[in-house]
């Protein structure tokens, strides 16, 4: 296993390459995302505003919001949203509702609310279709490794959605989207600040 996750380490520089160099403005997150969906694969580089948020003052510190982009056209994007889990490596239970608990005092992410919608544009208010995430062993998702210098984050993930709304609007708004092999780097990951009172 080890081995296969310095492969992906070595893989995603080479992808990030290919594209623009990395926007350094607060708030525009570089976003590398791979895999298959319903069995056919993409691959999305794109920038993104608000695609990834770290706070530090949250459940004894850096927890990461993020929204995974796979771009269909200029009009359509599907955005996988993760709320909220920590930096560190290891696996978590992606699911439709969110439990905590707190373990000697420190507040530990048990689970990622997940969903995802089917937007015209990432950031839209108003998304064209939205699906909750299906319970069950085929979710998956883990955090390979979080860099604190560069703000970057390397994981995998599988993910299983079921269309809410009853009318189709997205081209590919299927049913039913089955989220396989996925890899992502994010880059440039948003550190809000902490705010301190003073003694």
């Amino acid at each position: 296993m080890k081995q296969y996750s310095y492969v992906l380490i070595l893989l995603f520089p080479g992808l990030l390459s290919c594209d623009k160099q990395p926007s350094m403005e607060p708030f525009m997150i570089n976003q590398v995302v791979m895999g298959e969906v319903n069995g056919v694969p993409f691959k999305t580089g794109i920038t993104v505003p608000h695609g990834a948020a770290l706070t530090q003052d949250m459940c004894d510190k850096n927890v990461v919001a993020m929204s995974l982009v796979r771009k269909i056209g200029d009009d359509e994007y599907q955005i996988v949203h993760l709320n909220f889990f920590h930096t560190k490596p290891g696996k978590y239970i992606l699911t439709d509702s969110a439990n905590s608990h707190r373990d000697r005092l420190i507040c530990t992410l048990d689970s990622i609310t997940t969903s995802l919608s089917a937007d015209s544009f990432p950031g839209d208010d108003v998304s064209m279709d939205i699906y909750k995430l299906l319970e069950g062993p085929w979710n998956d998702f883990k955090v390979l490794y979080y860099d604190p210098k560069k703000n970057e984050m390397q994981g995998q993930f599988a993910a299983k959605f079921v269309r809410i709304n009853k009318r189709q609007h997205g081209r590919e708004s299927a049913d039913t989207l089955t989220y396989t092999n996925c890899k992502f780097l994010v880059s440039n990951i948003y550190v809000q600040e902490v705010f301190t009172e003073p003694r």
